[in-house]
C-alpha cells in the first residue's frame, strides 16, 4: 500500500488564502487533514456566504503543488485549477448560460445555440462527475 505523503502546512495555508478570497466568511476547508488526490468538498450552510459550496482535489504535477475545484454559489458555478506554488489561477471548462438558463423563450437565443449549449453542459458534468466533483 502507498504511503499517503503529508502535504506542508505552508501549502495548505496559501490555498485557505485563495478561498478566503473566493469566499468571504468561508469555513475553514483546508485542514492538515486534507489529503492529496483525494476530493474534499464542504457544502454550503448559514457559515457560508450564500450558501456556496466548493469540492477541490490536490495533486502534484513536476513538484508543483495543484488544485483543481468545483465552486458553486446557488447555481452560478466555476470550475478552475489553482497552481497553489505558483499563485496562478486559470479557468476550466464550466457550465454556459447560468443566467436565465431555464428560460428556453428567450427571443435572444434561438433553438442552435440552446442546443449548443445543452451538449456542452452535459459534456462538462459528464467530466465534474469523473472528477468526482458532482453527484450522479
Amino acid at each position: 500500500m502507498e504511503e499517503e505523503k503529508k502535504i506542508a502546512k505552508p501549502i495548505l495555508a496559501r490555498l485557505q488564502e485563495h478561498f478566503d478570497i473566493l469566499i468571504p466568511r468561508n469555513l475553514f476547508l483546508v485542514n492538515p487533514d486534507v489529503k492529496l488526490k483525494k476530493v474534499h468538498k464542504t457544502y454550503g450552510s448559514n457559515s457560508v456566504k450564500d450558501s456556496i459550496s466548493i469540492a477541490f482535489k490536490i495533486f502534484v504535477i513536476e513538484d508543483q503543488y495543484i488544485c483543481e475545484y468545483f465552486l458553486n454559489a446557488d447555481g452560478y458555478t466555476e470550475h478552475r485549477r489553482y497552481n497553489i506554488t505558483t499563485n496562478r489561477t486559470e479557468m476550466l471548462d464550466n457550465f454556459e448560460g447560468q443566467f436565465g438558463a431555464q428560460a428556453i423563450e428567450d427571443d435572444d437565443m434561438d433553438y442552435e445555440e440552446f442546443t449548443r449549449i445543452r451538449k456542452h453542459n452535459d459534456k462538462v458534468r459528464k467530466m465534474l462527475i469523473k472528477k468526482g466533483f458532482l453527484k450522479k
